[in-house]
């Protein structure tokens, strides 16, 4: 998706919440009970260098707060293991392989931090969630981190 463009930034930056608490609030409607809001114990801290990164991507050249449309964060669990957290697409950018683009950035991050093998989970009932990671590769694996809000575990190796 050309025409956006995937920047390191704060998950606690405004675009960031804006983005997070838009996340929030589609998984509610689809009637997912979230045990722990979007953070599920995972403070911004933990995204930032040198143990992990935040992307954001912004729409067109300006990168303005009402430019972005995604975002997500991966982080260090383990020397060589790191999680992917909080993909999250706007419904206005979905259906042009940006989530895909996302997934791929992230996972270039984690090899940044040294990792070897990304981890991630999603909720149960995120079919095209599930989807997307196993066309990217992951193998669907035991719960590693007793979150609650999960209900598919899965990992690659980068």
């Amino acid at each position: 998706m050309a025409d956006v463009e995937l920047r390191t930034a704060r998950s606690d930056s405004p675009e960031s919440v804006r983005l997070l608490e838009a996340y929030e609030a589609e998984l509610v409607s689809l009637g997912v009970t979230l045990n722990h809001g979007w953070a599920g114990g995972v403070t911004p801290d933990q995204f930032a260098a040198p143990q992990g990164a935040w992307l954001v991507g912004y729409r067109g050249d300006a990168g303005g707060r009402d430019d972005a449309v995604c975002c997500g964060g991966v982080r260090l669990l383990a020397p060589g293991i790191a999680e992917i957290k909080r993909m999250y697409v706007d419904p206005s950018a979905r259906g042009r392989g940006l989530a895909r683009q996302l997934l791929a950035s992230l996972e270039g991050a984690a090899v940044d931090l040294g990792a070897k093998a990304a981890r991630l989970d999603t909720g149960r009932d995120m079919a095209s969630a599930v989807g997307l990671y196993r066309a990217s590769g992951y193998g669907e694996i035991d719960d590693y981190n007793g979150n609650p809000d999960a209900g598919w575990w899965f990992e690659k190796a980068l």
